[in-house]
């Protein structure tokens, strides 16, 4: 049966929205670094077009060993100026000010006429890579940030400052509040690196806002969504968690009250290991970017089969710890603090039982005749039943082997009491969690659970004090210091 011009639109709409899905999945917090050699116009003008390559071309020899040498990547030349890319935001600044010093160097004694100087722009955000190139919205802020750049300069974006901040002998200082970026929505504060052996920089910036930190990355757009939970506060009543003494006689994964207050400005985080009677081992703070927990990493967790060589990735971002899945299948798992909305294809642990929730476009019948995988509207006719969610279980091999279905305004799952119970598993509270129907949307409260209730992240997503995150069989919580 041929689809009408509405039913391929929606069709396309759907699959844009699981293209946009998948994308931002292989998203990646890399840095930028654009360095622009000022005046090359001028001096192609004065010069001729043959010494105005020679002359590019020299500082362009002088420029790309910088990038490599500490690390970066470049990405491309274009004319006067140098893309490149770095894993951390230190080793790109430290390359700006290498650059900076050996231009410094290179005009000393020369005339000015016979100088050339750069400007440097740097900004940690999102970005897809694809072999060396890189794109997305962090290059254009990054360009955008070199347009305001003063010759000499080594500007820099909030996300960027607070990457560094912690570093003695790179001072920074306020460049401007507020800076409106072309073609960009919203203002952005922008540093600038003190590079001149000697000179005073001053006291250091405060730390950016949130509000910054997103905008500069690139995270007040994605994260949200991406970041699985969706957190929303629940209108109703929700039991207090239990204590971390509650139950002696069940094995205690973790317990302990709900931590909502944000840190304190200059407050550093660690990744701490939690027992499984609930307390507190070794400590790791994230003292520089990216620490790695898996197998292999700075948080080595060699003793648990399911925890991939490299599992997750841990790095500070304003008042929360950005936490991104490098292990694919084994996935990891946020433990759920707030009510949190629930999307198509959401994959939650309660006790020892893998669930993934599937929505109710998912459930819907398909016309006779139709691929159930393309989307179609059913002519009007008589009323099929309305097509509900429902949650499956899975096994070892991400298998289904049973299915619950969500044909109430509230489902309840625990051990002994509730919608669906599971009398065998011991990890399991008398009553766990629920999935409750509101304002079209299915909502996910763990009911004060001993054990907690998990739901795995997508790719990534900001962590804030008192959160704790599995990792295959092992729990890390994430604390201000």
């Amino acid at each position: 049966m041929e689809q009408s011009p509405s039913q391929r639109l929606e069709e396309l709409i759907r699959e844009r929205a699981r293209l946009d899905i998948e994308l931002e999945r292989c998203k990646e917090l890399v840095s930028v670094l654009f360095v622009d050699i000022v005046g090359s116009t001028r001096f192609y003008d004065e010069h001729g077009d043959v010494e105005g390559l020679v002359m590019v071309q020299k500082c362009l020899d002088v420029l790309i060993p910088v990038v490599e040498q500490r690390g970066g990547t470049v990405v491309k030349t274009i004319g006067d100026a140098v893309l490149a890319r770095f894993c951390d935001a230190e080793g790109a600044v430290r390359s700006a000010v290498d650059m900076q010093r050996n231009m410094l160097e290179r005009n000393r004694g020369r005339p000015p006429a016979d100088q050339i100087h750069i400007r440097v722009a740097i900004n940690v955000g999102l970005a897809l890579l694809k072999g060396n190139d890189v794109f997305g919205d962090v290059v254009n802020v990054t360009s955008r940030i070199e347009s305001a750049a003063s010759p000499d300069e080594i500007a820099i974006s909030p996300s960027v400052y607070e990457k560094i901040q912690h570093l003695p002998d790179i001072p920074v200082r306020q460049k401007a509040s507020g800076v409106e970026l072309k073609g960009k929505s919203g203002k952005l504060d922008l540093y600038a690196v003190v590079w001149r052996p000697g000179e005073s920089a001053g006291p250091a910036p405060p730390r950016p806002s949130n509000e910054q930190l997103f905008k500069s990355t690139g995270l007040h757009l994605g994260l949200a969504e991406l970041a699985q939970s969706s957190r929303v506060r629940s209108s109703s009543s929700r039991p207090e968690p239990l204590p971390s003494s509650a139950s002696p006689n069940k094995t205690m994964l973790f317990g302990g009250p709900e931590v909502e207050a944000a840190p304190q400005v200059g407050v550093r985080f660690a990744v701490v290991r939690v027992s499984p009677d609930g307390s507190l081992g070794e400590r790791f703070p994230l003292d520089r970017p990216g620490l790695v927990a898996g197998q292999k990493g700075q948080i080595v967790i060699a003793d648990d089969a399911l925890v991939a060589r490299e599992h997750a990735r841990f790095t500070q971002l304003g008042d929360g710890v950005y936490v991104e899945d490098l292990s694919s299948l084994p996935g990891v798992y946020l433990w759920v603090r707030e009510s949190c909305r629930l999307k198509d294809g959401d994959i939650l642990k309660i006790g020892r039982q893998c669930l993934r929730f599937v929505s109710p476009a998912q459930n819907a019948p398909a016309a006779q005749g139709v691929s159930p995988e393309r989307t179609v509207v059913l002519a009007a006719g008589p009323p099929n039943p309305e097509p509900k969610a429902a949650v499956v279980r899975l096994d070892s091999g991400d298998n289904e082997v049973a299915r619950y279905e969500l044909n109430k305004q509230e489902t309840a799952f625990g051990r002994s009491k509730g919608t669906y119970t599971f009398p065998d598993d011991p990890y399991l509270s008398t009553t766990h969690a629920r999935i409750r129907f509101d304002q079209g949307q299915y909502i996910l409260e763990d009911l004060g659970s001993t054990n907690g209730t998990f739901m795995r992240i997508r790719k990534r997503v900001l962590a804030h004090d008192g959160d704790t995150l599995m990792i295959g069989k092992q729990l890390l919580r994430v604390l201000a210091e």
